[in-house]
């Protein structure tokens, strides 16, 4: 009877412990929230320009093409909602911005939920998802916040890691493609070269437009993004700070299958938006400079287009500076 109830307690202390051992460790974990979040307040007397948006601006905007000291804080399926958020929680202490580079693309102004990722970035820079209450998040990280899957997965993904690229490897999560052994640089971190010309083709481009195409056709929220849009534009420039509307290239032939329905609806938002506040929009998304070799896939940059890219968002701030205001390409 002893020796049953010893292993009895075993069994049941082993995961208790398991689960705590697991909270302290995703507790204490980086990510690429966080980094960049303690990344912009270590530079925040530097900062003169923010670079906002989801993966399309994370891996696509690099801050060292810009003559002013530019920071990335865009994240993978970062909605405006997260980014105004996060902009408003940082704007008190960066003294000297002047612009807010704010990315709208084909679904962005659809959705402001990031699915899973939400409680990722509530944990890399406590923005709270329409406030709502994270106390089990907050108890225990592996239960209830990565959940159990996740944070397995994450532990084999940093343990193989270090195995494979040493000690010297990102310490936090990034997407297949990205060097693991490059350094974050004003919080900008990029695709490496050109993913398999495989996925440059039609059956990929349609699987890709569909996922985004779900989400726009199910959304009920446009109206409420762009009342959040609207209210972060206005806050920027009541507090002198320019807001600069963009849209990052996308590939040619990958273009082609987007819904133009929605790519007028989208105009026709921005445009409101432009005539209402008389700010700049740079729409790049089928500008003819872009080649094949300047993406990792079809609708993200690799390092090369990124540099490229930014040195052409770079240019337009002499002509904004110069109080000409920039649609698309052209000037008005």
């Amino acid at each position: 009877m002893k020796l049953f109830l010893k292993k009895l307690i075993y069994f049941l202390v082993f995961p208790i412990v398991f689960v705590l051992v697991m909270d302290i460790w995703l507790r204490n974990q980086e990510s690429l929230y966080s980094v960049k979040y303690e990344g912009a307040l270590l530079n925040k007397d530097s900062i003169e320009i923010l670079i906002l948006g989801n993966s399309h601006a994370t891996y696509g905007v690099d801050p060292d093409a810009f003559e002013m000291y530019a920071y990335n804080l865009a994240n993978v399926s970062q909605s405006i909602y997260f980014d105004k958020r996060l902009t408003t929680s940082l704007i008190d202490s960066l003294p000297n911005l002047k612009y807010v580079f704010i990315s709208i693309d084909y679904h962005s102004l659809y959705f402001s939920s990031q699915g899973i990722r939400d409680i990722w970035s509530y944990y890399g820079n406590k923005i709270k998802y329409k406030n709502k209450n994270y106390v089990l998040e907050d108890i225990s990280p592996f239960c209830y916040g990565y959940s159990p899957k996740v944070s397995l997965s994450l532990l084999k993904k940093r343990v193989l890691n270090f195995l494979k690229y040493g000690k010297e490897c990102l310490s936090y999560n990034v997407e297949v493609g990205v060097n693991l052994n490059d350094t974050l640089k004003k919080g900008f971190i990029s695709f490496e070269e050109q993913c398999n010309s495989d996925f440059f083709n039609e059956e990929i481009y349609k699987s890709r437009i569909d996922v985004f195409n779900k989400k726009i056709y199910s959304s009920t929220e446009r109206g409420e993004v762009l009342k959040d849009l609207d209210h972060f534009i206005d806050n920027l420039i009541k507090n002198n700070v320019e807001p600069i509307l963009y849209t990052t290239p996308t590939f040619t032939n990958y273009n082609t299958y987007l819904d133009s329905s929605i790519l007028n609806q989208n105009y026709k938002d921005i445009l409101g938006l432009l005539n209402k506040y008389n700010i700049s929009y740079l729409n790049f998304m089928d500008h003819p400079i872009f080649e094949k070799d300047d993406y990792y896939n079809a609708d993200h940059l690799n390092k090369k287009g990124a540099l490229k890219f930014s040195k052409m968002l770079n240019d337009t701030i002499s002509k904004i500076q110069t109080n000409d205001k920039v649609y698309g390409n052209l000037m008005k």
